[in-house]
């Protein structure tokens, strides 16, 4: 076998956490996480009206790597800002979290957010005031947040430390969580609280989250108006396309696994691909983990031993697969086709005057006039008849 190895030469004689640590941080840019990437940066740079944009996906695509790769295109280009403002955070982000019962607390996100807006205690200079008692920052610069805030006062705080930072766009990763909401709750109020922080700060707001997320598209129309949609999708097996860059996609980690032998990924490709579904991410997470495996046993190279030892069972992708499929259905809809909006919008048909459609309507409502019951001879109608002895015969 040809030896291809493409990482740096060090790596052949590095520690097991050494070869781990560089395997961890390797980025392999792909069709369409550079379609992602390259549909966000405009957006992030003029965003209009919309500021709320929606980036969907299954599950281990790739989303977060895309938003750490636009977190770090932002602040590349976006440094001499600083120096006007240096108070200003370029860009934050957080991970919305479910706690115990599966469900989402809206108080601990807003706190999060405060935290994320943050600045490091040592730049104490540039602390800002967030307008209520209970959110302040000691004499060491720290954020302290008392612990019986009101929800209300926290939004409010929040709402000023947006204004003042001014981020690029605030990430809310994992956003699918928002809807994991309590009873009490609907299940746009979060959603909805999000969009107004968004229009009142002017601040752009990021939700990545699997294609659960759409569920917010049919809910509310004011939500859909304002929101910008962008889909990071799997490589599906079906389209030759597709096929030719997962090969791709295979050969590149192959080339980057720091073993003393090369991988032979390829020969294995349709298993890798039924085991990660297409998913990039899916499939870097798994062949970081082989490689975990080869290293522990101080084996020559990555084996198919060592990925089937690490891949998710056929259960788990069948389970994976239909709300991958069911998710891909959806978006295809929200995308729907654009004859059948034409059709929709009766720009399919030719136009007629208004005041035609006023005489059609006068002359169907004339028709739908109810007739006339015929009379039915030599049948009585129906009536008492008179009782009593003055009427008998």
């Amino acid at each position: 076998m040809v030896n291809n190895q493409q990482f740096p030469s060090e790596y052949h004689t590095a520690s097991a956490s050494e070869r781990l640590a560089y395997y961890d941080s390797y980025t392999m840019a792909h069709p369409y996480l550079d379609i992602a990437f390259e549909t966000l940066k405009p957006i992030i740079n003029n965003c209009g009206d919309s500021r709320i944009i929606f980036i969907v996906g299954p599950t281990g695509v790739g989303k977060t790597k895309l938003r750490l790769l636009i977190e770090k295109w932002i602040i590349e280009s976006s440094l001499s800002l600083l120096e006007v403002n240096k108070g200003c955070i370029l860009v934050a982000s957080i991970e919305a979290r479910l706690f115990s019962g599966g469900l989402f607390n809206f108080k601990d996100h807003l706190k999060r957010c405060l935290y994320a807006l943050a600045e490091a205690p040592e730049l104490i200079q540039n602390k800002r005031n967030y307008g209520t008692s209970g959110v302040s920052h000691n004499s060491d610069g720290q954020l302290i947040i008392k612990p019986a805030i009101l929800e209300t006062e926290l939004g409010w705080a929040l709402e000023q430390a947006l204004k003042q930072r001014r981020p690029k766009i605030f990430f809310i990763d994992e956003a699918h969580h928002l809807l994991a909401v309590a009873s009490g709750r609907k299940l746009t109020d979060v959603p909805e609280a999000i969009k107004s922080l968004a229009s009142l700060t002017q601040v752009l707001h990021g939700l990545i989250g699997t294609y659960d997320l759409l569920t917010l598209h049919d809910i509310g129309d004011q939500l859909s108006r304002r929101s910008i949609y962008v889909h990071l999708p799997r490589y599906n097996a079906e389209f030759i396309e597709d096929r030719e860059i997962w090969h791709s996609v295979i050969w590149n980690f192959q080339c980057q696994i720091p073993t003393k032998e090369p991988p032979d990924f390829l020969s294995h490709w349709e298993y890798l691909y039924s085991r990660s579904l297409g998913c990039v991410g899916i499939l870097k997470n798994w062949s970081r983990n082989a490689l975990g495996e080869a290293l522990n046993e101080d084996a020559p190279t990555v084996t198919l031993k060592h990925l089937e030892k690490r891949a998710l069972s056929v259960g788990q992708c069948r389970n994976i697969l239909k709300h991958i499929k069911q998710g891909e259905a959806r978006y295809a809809e929200i995308e729907g086709k654009i004859e059948e909006l034409y059709q929709d919008l009766g720009l399919r048909c030719p136009p007629i005057s208004k005041h035609q459609t006023t005489s059609q309507s006068e002359i169907k409502s004339q028709d739908i006039e109810p007739k006339k019951r015929k009379k039915l001879v030599g049948i009585r109608k129906p009536r008492r008849d008179s009782i009593g002895s003055e009427n008998a015969v």
